[in-house]
């Protein structure tokens, strides 16, 4: 029932005025005045460049399969871009015999939807199916009021799997950067167990940015490629004000995961008010508008 009524009132929303809905569900998510005339904290920047700013450009670059290419384009030096093995326009398309092994199925336009197989012979691909299905018939646009996302058409697509010899889910680095130029780096790991969070500089020392409901209880050991990391995430990073580069470290190589230009949509409940305040700083909203 919960579901049926948000997805009616989205629906609302979506075809609302943009400034509106946004403050109507930054009201129904937070209980606070989303203010868009001047935006202090990072989620209010969030919404202001989904409102405002964010395109087709944007759009491309959220495509898992599209940003592909764009990164490829780069030339980048040590970089691994996991290949798209097979695309599909729906859940039926896929035949498992013309996959390898191991393999990992996601939609192109969504987020934390995807189903890894390390191996077919355990694999439960009808439940798979049913999750993807529904992953595909998600629309970010109107469920999230992430109107860049209605550029991008849907597909299903199996990705290469990436064996990770020391984490069944590999750890996930996310580096927020500003201008060209890394910041700090948000961790995922544990998803194994329930995600958690960490938080570090460039030089890796823990920040303490995040509640205290989200933060991971292990020590994680700085990546050993980290410069390369950093370089990396900054020459990709360069033509943007603002944008979160995600990359992997396994084995000793780096791959790339993917660029994210609305973090949480807006929503980054893992920071206090405090914290988000002091990212903030990541986003100037006057470099949009050179």
């Amino acid at each position: 029932m919960k579901n049926k009524i948000k997805n009616i009132l989205m629906n609302i929303l979506y075809h609302m005025p943009k400034p509106i809905a946004h403050k109507i569900l930054y009201f129904h998510n937070t209980k606070k005045f989303l203010n868009l005339t001047n935006p202090k904290n990072f989620n209010e920047k969030i919404h202001y460049l989904i409102v405002y700013k964010y395109g087709k450009k944007e759009s491309i670059l959220a495509d898992k399969i599209q940003v592909k290419k764009y990164i490829i384009s780069k030339n980048i030096n040590n970089l691994y871009i996991p290949k798209a093995l097979k695309i599909y326009n729906n859940v039926n398309d896929i035949d498992l015999n013309e996959l390898p092994s191991a393999f990992v199925l996601k939609c192109n336009h969504g987020s934390g939807d995807a189903e890894i197989c390390d191996n077919k012979k355990t694999f439960d691909f009808d439940l798979a199916k049913k999750k993807l299905n529904k992953a595909l018939k998600t629309n970010f646009a109107k469920n999230q009021l992430e109107y860049h996302y209605k550029y991008i058409k849907p597909y299903v697509f199996a990705e290469e799997y990436l064996f990770d010899s020391k984490n069944k889910n590999p750890i996930d680095y996310k580096f927020y950067c500003k201008g060209g130029k890394v910041k700090s780096i948000l961790v995922c790991s544990q998803r194994e167990k329930g995600l958690k969070l960490n938080e570090y500089d460039t030089n890796w020392n823990e920040l303490e940015v995040l509640k205290k409901e989200y933060k991971g209880d292990i020590v994680l050991p700085k990546p050993k490629k980290l410069k390369d990391m950093i370089k990396i995430s900054e020459k990709i990073s360069a033509d943007f004000p603002f944008v979160r580069v995600d990359l992997y470290e396994i084995n000793e190589k780096i791959y790339f995961g993917e660029l994210t230009f609305t973090p949480a949509g807006g929503f980054c409940h893992y920071y206090d008010e405090s914290s988000l305040l002091l990212h903030a700083d990541l986003i100037d909203i006057t470099d949009y508008n050179k």
